[in-house]
């Protein structure tokens, strides 16, 4: 039997991926989001997903969820603190994860799943980056994903956390400052593309279909001890190769001009997650999704 599933952000661009799966594999959830009995109408869902219209960002929380069952949350909620007002948008996030954790201790919810971002290692200098590696330096954005992380964990009302550390999600309205997502919107304009380290194997990308479905397996599975770990694409051709295919595909005739490397790129260890049943996609195949995507005209 299926658990429920609490679900926030739910109209953010993973959500809407999270959505579909958790209706198409019959879990009850609640959709969390300001404008969530809104953006559910557009959506076409069956009845099993409730929407909630709520702010999590509020001084609190004036809604639980019925208590006649043990719910999971899948927590995607969070301020991108896109606004230059870094304080503003950590304290928005500090009032989130503080909701949560009041949300856990009134519907007596043990279980989260959190989205995380590779953003907490700030600038690792380079090879591998796994659920060891330390942070360096992370941005306003990493800090505040990290004390989330750090919060959650540490939170005597929750007894399992899975933070999973997303790299960029490509997809149907994904990010516009996503550099896979510049890189194709450049292509398509037939620009110059400059860019270094055309032999590294990227694998710094994973779609929202697939993601969607691990954060949902996650939220179904039997909760593990709390952990915080990276997720990525599996490695194949090289950072030249993916980008000759993006050109191909989408018919393009810019031109590829490599430009000295300036700092050591780096890839994402999978083994953490992998452990807990991820199946990474071949990052050739999340950039050719994401190719369908963006030229399905009817979408």
């Amino acid at each position: 039997m299926n658990t429920p599933v609490i679900l926030t952000g739910a109209g953010s661009f993973l959500g809407k991926y999270v959505l579909k799966e958790l209706d198409a594999k019959g879990i009850d959830t609640f959709a969390v989001s300001r404008k969530a009995t809104t953006m559910l109408a557009r959506q076409g869902l069956s009845s099993r997903i409730k929407p909630v219209d709520l702010d999590l960002s509020a001084p609190e929380l004036d809604w639980s969820p019925p208590l006649n069952s043990q719910y999971r949350i899948i927590h995607l909620a969070f301020d991108r603190m896109a606004s230059g007002d870094s304080a503003h948008g950590a304290e928005i996030n500090n009032s989130i994860t503080r909701n949560i954790i009041n949300l856990c201790r009134n519907a007596n919810i043990s279980a989260i799943v959190n989205a995380s971002s590779t953003s907490v290692y700030g600038t690792p200098k380079g090879g591998l980056i796994s659920a060891e590696t330390a942070v360096q330096s992370p941005s306003d954005y990493g800090i505040a994903k990290l004390k989330a992380e750090q919060r959650l964990a540490k939170a005597a009302e929750v007894d399992s956390v899975l933070s999973v550390r997303l790299p960029a999600i490509l997809g149907r309205e994904a990010h516009p400052e996503n550099w896979l997502v510049r890189i194709a919107r450049a292509m398509q304009q037939h620009a110059e593309i400059a860019y270094q380290s055309p032999d590294f194997l990227f694998n710094n990308a994973v779609h929202g279909a697939s993601i969607g479905a691990f954060f949902i397996e996650l939220s179904q599975a039997a909760s593990p001890q709390s952990a915080a770990f990276p997720v990525g694409a599996a490695t194949g051709p090289t950072l030249r190769d993916l980008l000759m295919q993006m050109r191909d595909r989408l018919q393009s005739r810019s031109k590829l001009v490599v430009l000295p490397t300036t700092s050591a790129p780096f890839a994402i260890d999978n083994t953490a997650a992998e452990s807990l049943g991820y199946k990474a996609e071949p990052i050739e195949h999340v950039i050719d999704r994401y190719l369908n995507d963006l030229t399905d005209r009817s979408l």
